[in-house]
């Protein structure tokens, strides 16, 4: 019995400062910031549930045997859960919690009822797609879909979350168009892409996304006026390299000294590009 005593303060202790360096992140606005991380740089949601797990491991109660700090665990683990947007997995935790009669039980009932929805706006599709067009379709309504959610959250910890999955599909609507060799297409929506989250994180990167695809659209152009041995077009040539060159100095702008870097080294190969390309092509 003194050496059960003497230990249960310290795993009391252990569960208390988990919950607490967890509950200092939980209003992070993760969508215009950097996610917070740990002096070896993991994710401190990731952690937290590391250690959340760690504990209920330790505790190895059936569920109808939890005692309150249980379910202080189960509550915690389902928003670090939902912080990494493993929102199905946070629903389950919640819902554990929830039936249990618990003082946590209706705080656990309202997230369920907003991460069910972020758990089923990201469901992957019921089955593949039957052909391209309507996997664009199927992102399409993703966007709108989170935009919604967003809106419904809005003003609330859980706005960050729909905001950088709107942000998320968006991407995957860039990419969709690129991948099929649509670049005008792909520009016009990484443009929507910048309109639509000016206030992101990832502006920068956007940024960068933007000048390659720019910059694709220059060497398309070069491409095309050599294989049919004709002058290329200065017009659309330049205009597609002077576009390439803005979003690709404005990306040198950012606070991130990665990113400035990476947009100066883009900004060098594009100009050691051009001048090739205007020798190459008469």
């Amino acid at each position: 019995m003194t050496g059960l005593a003497s230990r249960e303060p310290a795993a009391d202790d252990s569960l208390t400062r988990v919950v607490a360096e967890l509950k200092l992140h939980l209003r992070d606005d993760t969508y215009r910031y950097d996610r917070a991380t740990t002096e070896d740089g993991r994710s401190v949601y990731a952690v937290a549930l590391w250690k959340l797990d760690r504990l209920a491991g330790q505790r190895a109660r059936a569920n109808e045997d939890w005692e309150n700090a249980d379910y202080v665990i189960e509550f915690a683990r389902g928003k670090a859960l939902e912080r990494l947007r493993r929102y199905g997995e946070a629903v389950a935790a919640y819902q554990r919690v929830a039936g249990s009669g618990s003082v946590l039980g209706d705080a656990a009932a309202e997230r369920v009822r907003v991460i069910d929805s972020f758990a089923s706006a990201s469901a992957p599709p019921s089955e593949p797609f039957a052909n391209p067009e309507e996997e664009r379709l199927f992102i399409e309504a993703r966007i709108a879909l989170w935009r919604k959610l967003a809106d419904d959250v809005h003003g609330t910890p859980f706005e960050p979350l729909a905001l950088e999955e709107v942000e998320s599909w968006q991407v995957m609507r860039v990419d969709w168009f690129a991948r099929g060799d649509r670049l005008e297409d792909a520009i016009s929506a990484c443009q929507d892409l910048l309109e639509g989250n000016r206030e992101s994180k990832l502006f920068g990167k956007h940024l960068l996304r933007l000048g390659d695809l720019y910059s694709d659209s220059a060497r398309r152009e070069e491409l095309h006026a050599r294989a049919h041995y004709k002058a290329l077009d200065p017009s659309r040539y330049e205009a597609f390299v002077d576009q390439a060159f803005s979003a690709y100095e404005l990306a040198a702008e950012d606070r991130r000294p990665a990113l400035r870097r990476e947009a100066r080294s883009r900004i060098e190969a594009l100009l050691a590009y051009h001048e090739g390309a205007t020798a190459r092509v008469p």
